[in-house]
């Protein structure tokens, strides 16, 4: 597991955090190596996926999230040829996935989960993709898939869960 942002090392509800990860874990698919936590997407979460939102940091789409997460890459392999980056294995990037997607989807999910396990970490909500969708995009809109995408914004949705 990876650990926890800088920001809540030393925050007493860490061990809460903690705790909440590790709740109900199960692969993301049938024959999946990765066990992720299956959440609620209670409303103190919500909260903090809708700040994310507001400031531009919660991201939807497989594809539109695996070319940002390529990109960030990119841009910190270059920090560490250059000695200015170390290697933490470290959540900052926090992907959240409904719980209607089909085989394929999960398994692209955890294709960029494991990609990218120094940063990346892994929730499936227990909440269909419709209601992801209307909740953080419009109406009309399904959205399986969501990435949290700054650090300080991945703090206030891994906070929310010591809420519950």
């Amino acid at each position: 597991m990876l650990k926890l942002p800088k920001l809540l090392e030393t925050d007493p509800r860490s061990q809460k955090i903690q705790d909440s990860l590790k709740l109900n874990l199960k692969p993301l698919w049938p024959q999946g190596r990765l066990k992720v936590p299956t959440l609620e997407l209670g409303p103190h979460l919500e909260k903090a996926l809708s700040l994310s939102r507001r400031a531009g940091q919660l991201r939807g789409g497989l594809e539109n999230i695996e070319s940002f997460l390529r990109r960030e890459q990119k841009g910190l392999q270059a920090l560490k040829e250059r000695s200015l980056a170390q290697d933490a294995d470290r959540m900052s990037r926090l992907l959240l996935v409904s719980s209607d997607g089909s085989e394929r989807f999960y398994r692209h999910c955890e294709s960029l989960l494991v990609s990218h396990s120094d940063r990346l970490a892994g929730v499936r909500l227990n909440v269909p993709s419709q209601i992801l969708g209307h909740k953080f995009f419009g109406k009309d809109a399904q959205v399986k898939v969501l990435l949290v995408s700054h650090k300080d914004f991945v703090v206030k949705a891994l906070e929310s869960l010591a809420e519950t």
